[in-house]
């Protein structure tokens, strides 16, 4: 283009539409005329003036098959886009507005996603009968209104369009859209309209926890929560979905006062909604299930495999002793494994649970009448050849686990004896001295009067009292290691070591404070408050490793 011609488009310049500049063939390295550019620039006046001088540029299109109007748009210059509409006549104005882009959009497309409503309104208004159909990547401009939460475009084009397109990439719908992104939105029509995964509006409101959406839904459509979600494979209920999302109880009883028998409704595993939850730990579904009568059948129903929701908790390690301890909970059931509850808890443990889950074990132990005949009937099978190398995997793992506690116990030990001895040693030797004159004094500690010695008197006693705890501690870790091979045992003795361990390091900190600070402060003040800030470092960091440990790095 004329380097002239483009300063006076990018200025909106009209004067020079009234010179012998020819202004239909100049355009830019994109493509673009001196109408795109009025329109990117939003010069009213200008485009005017090309329009009466030029009116083909207004189909003319750049590189990437925009016109002056997909520009004025995406730019959000309303009086030029009711300019350039103006200028087309007929079917000239409905193809203008349909025209698209490479990626298949229409200016309403533009409009928006650059959420630009009054444009919005103008293009609606102009062109009710059109569909607005879907661009390249499967997006309608309903669907875009709808996942940007754009209210105001949806508002315009639901009651302006006749016939508007609901669709979305991966099949799915404006409704998806509005209740992924958590939008409002009312498109009653397509409701039970699936995506590619197979799941429909409801399905995604449940999932997002919207409470009111769904009461709406199947108030509308009492058989949508009957719509499973998913593959033929693969699928699940809404009442499974609510399972699964933790805090969802709320949710469980709104699908219940439109679906009340939805609570038998099994997934494509033969799963109910109390299996589903003790799957993923979720407790307080499991104990509004357990606690309501109704639903009692759930606790002793078997999937596609024969688990029950107690097989199911004793797998995965949790610990929820409502389920435990209900009645009807059948701690002496056989999977097709024939395995029981107890069965899989041994199992687990062995290959290795976190520690804190084996109080599931304990209390199975306690409260399953299990008797004898299966438990040892499983442990003669594990002596078959054909499972000896996965008991002997199950066994290494599980003394391997016990020999790296007892290496970074061998370690601890030594510190710790170490803080032991000094503690002793510091509380035979205290700071200051002894008054060695004749007297009822004689013996005594020469600071026995100030507070700063009593409190170092005080947490070296703490220090020797944790440091000597903690090698007691180590010594029983080393007993049960050699005789019992209790990994649990060790585990908690070695939880309690470490805390004396820091509790003893803490309180040596705090004696060597206070033991300098009452030798010092008599002669030099200073001196004794800049060791004591120095001392400080090591609180510094015991914090910020306690912070690593905290968040794991």
């Amino acid at each position: 283009m004329d380097p002239t011609l483009y300063r006076a488009a990018v200025e909106g310049n009209v004067q020079l539409m009234k010179t012998d500049v020819e202004v239909g063939c100049q355009v830019t390295p994109q493509g673009n005329t001196i109408l795109h550019l009025a329109a990117l620039y939003g010069h009213f006046d200008l485009a005017r003036e090309v329009l009466t001088v030029s009116p083909a540029l207004l189909c003319r299109q750049n590189k990437k098959n925009e016109t002056a109007l997909h520009v004025a748009a995406k730019e959000g210059h309303t009086e030029v886009v009711r300019l350039l509409l103006s200028g087309a006549v007929g079917e000239s104005k409905e193809t203008l507005m349909r025209m698209t882009d490479d990626n298949g959009d229409t200016t309403l497309h533009k409009a928006v996603r650059k959420q630009h409503v009054d444009v919005v309104r103008v293009l609606v208004k102009e062109d009710p009968e059109c569909e607005f159909p879907a661009n390249k990547a499967g997006e309608t401009p309903l669907y875009l209104a709808a996942e940007s939460g754009f209210y105001d475009a949806l508002v315009e084009i639901l009651e302006s369009c006749k016939t508007p397109t609901y669709a979305g990439p991966c099949h799915r719908t404006a409704l998806h859209a509005a209740i992924i992104h958590r939008r409002e939105g009312n498109f009653s029509s397509s409701c039970e309209e699936a995506d590619k995964w197979g799941w429909n509006s409801l399905h995604y409101a449940v999932k997002q926890g919207l409470k009111e959406i769904v009461s709406d839904m199947l108030s509308w459509k009492t058989s949508l929560g009957y719509c499973p979600a998913g593959s033929e494979d693969d699928w699940t209920t809404i009442f499974h979905i609510a399972a699964h999302e933790l805090g969802c109880v709320l949710m469980m009883k709104e699908i219940i006062k439109h679906c009340p028998d939805c609570w038998e409704m099994l997934n494509s595993s033969g799963r109910n909604a109390l299996h589903v939850a003790i799957l993923n730990n979720n407790r307080r579904v499991v104990k509004f299930l357990l606690n309501s009568p109704g639903y009692s059948n759930l606790i002793d129903a078997t999937d596609w495999d024969g688990n029950t929701p107690l097989h199911l908790l004793a797998a995965s390690g949790y610990h929820i002793r409502e389920l435990i301890n209900h009645p009807r909970a059948k701690k002496m059931e056989f999977n097709k494994e024939n395995q029981t509850p107890l069965d899989l808890a041994v199992s687990s443990a062995i290959t290795g649970w976190p520690e804190n889950k084996g109080s599931l074990l304990k209390n199975l132990l306690r409260f399953g009448q299990f008797g004898g005949r299966d438990f040892e009937i499983k442990r003669e099978e594990k002596r078959m050849p054909t499972a000896e190398n996965e008991t002997e995997t199950r066994w290494e793992n599980y003394k391997g686990r016990i020999d790296n506690y007892m290496k970074v116990a061998q370690t601890h030990l030594v510190v710790a004896t170490l803080i032991a001895a000094v503690t002793f040693t510091a509380g035979l030797t205290l700071p200051g001295g002894f008054d060695n004159n004749p007297g009822p004094n004689q013996g005594m500690a020469l600071l026995i009067r100030k507070t700063v010695f009593k409190a170092f008197v005080v947490t070296n006693a703490i220090s020797f009292v944790c440091s000597s705890g903690a090698v007691f501690s180590y010594i029983a870790m080393a007993a049960i290691d050699a005789f019992a091979k209790n990994l649990a045992a060790i585990t908690l003795l070695y939880r309690l070591s470490t805390f004396w361990l820091f509790f003893a390091l803490a309180a040596v900190m705090l004696a060597f404070v206070t033991g300098t600070y009452a030798t010092l402060a008599h002669s030099t003040t200073t001196l004794a408050i800049v060791v004591s800030a120095l001392s400080s470092i090591y609180f510094f960091m015991l914090f910020v490793y306690m912070s690593a440990m905290k968040y794991g790095l």
